[in-house]
């Protein structure tokens, strides 16, 4: 673990005396002296070295992301990042932004790229870290089922609401299908803090620190799970992919694990509303009315 005083010094180191902490998060604390951002590892969790590498190629493209200043390793172990800081208003993404979005995704997917599953932090190669692709779900997802250890009546998406266990279950061989669909360079993360609104168009595409090597569908999903199937389709359309099966199918893995993940009620919540809508596009039989059990305290 990166000490806040070592942390302090890194960062003054890159940015000058002026840099102030901006935010601590899972993988890496970051710092600003108001015009650049400068990320330090807080582990090899972090992949600093791919992040930029994907900013650089993706810039070189037109793409909106934070331009990269600096990358590389200080004391001969920190791993760093520095780039400009990028800052929105408080206009809301208009049909063009979320456009936008899925035209940054198109390219995205269009990297080129080897393997499945999360990237290997390297700064000259896209490549994914996992054998095959149920490990390459497995290596962001760790527990979803059907992929990982935990079984069906044990994941805390079905501990919440039980009647999803039946509709679920009947989906196993099209879950362990869709995750052997081709891969792409995908996000797979893209909630409303990795995107940088400015007059209701997208200024920049944030963090691809969990950016993995898996079907496209995923990215889709994720944009459902965190903006609404109605902007998922408006994304999906600008990056050339369907909104349909395959997503909804992604959809159910990503309540599973953000359900796993959960704090407070309003999060699984959100997670088994989400598995219910996705399970309604498919066609699948759920309850109207989703009924959270009682294993969450309440906030």
């Amino acid at each position: 673990m990166l000490a806040e005083a070592q942390a302090l010094l890194d960062a003054r180191a890159l940015l000058g005396l002026g840099a102030q902490p901006l935010s601590r998060g899972a993988t890496c604390v970051a710092f600003t002296d108001g015009r650049r951002v400068a990320r330090l590892a807080l582990g090899p969790e972090a992949r600093l070295g791919v992040q930029a590498l994907l900013q650089r190629r993706l810039a070189a493209q037109g793409v909106p992301v934070p331009p990269v200043l600096a990358a590389g390793v200080l004391r001969g172990e920190q791993a760093y990042c520095v780039d400009i800081l990028m800052t929105g208003d408080l206009q809301p993404p208009s049909d063009s932004g979320w456009a936008d979005l899925g035209h940054a995704l198109r390219v995205l997917h269009a990297l080129p790229r080897s393997g499945h599953g999360l990237l290997t932090d390297r700064p000259d190669l896209l490549q994914g870290q996992a054998p095959d692709p149920e490990a390459g779900v497995r290596s962001r997802l760790p527990e979803a089922w059907p992929f990982g250890t935990v079984p069906l009546d044990r994941q805390p998406l079905v501990q919440a609401d039980p009647a999803l266990h039946a509709p679920l279950a009947r989906r196993a061989e099209d879950l362990r299908r869709v995750a052997q669909g081709p891969t792409r360079v995908c996000h797979t993360d893209l909630h409303a803090g990795q995107l940088v609104w400015r007059g209701g168009r997208l200024a920049a595409l944030l963090d691809f620190g969990d950016a993995a090597c898996v079907p496209a569908a995923w990215d889709v999903a994720s944009v459902a799970y965190f903006h609404g199937w109605v902007a998922a389709e408006q994304v999906a359309g600008a990056a050339g992919l369907p909104c349909g099966t395959d997503a909804a199918l992604f959809g159910l893995l990503l309540a599973q694990h953000r359900a796993a993940r959960a704090r407070r009620r309003e999060q699984m919540a959100q997670a088994v509303g989400f598995a219910h809508g996705c399970l309604g596009r498919l066609g699948s039989w759920a309850p109207a009315t989703p009924a959270l059990g009682h294993r969450l305290a309440a906030p």
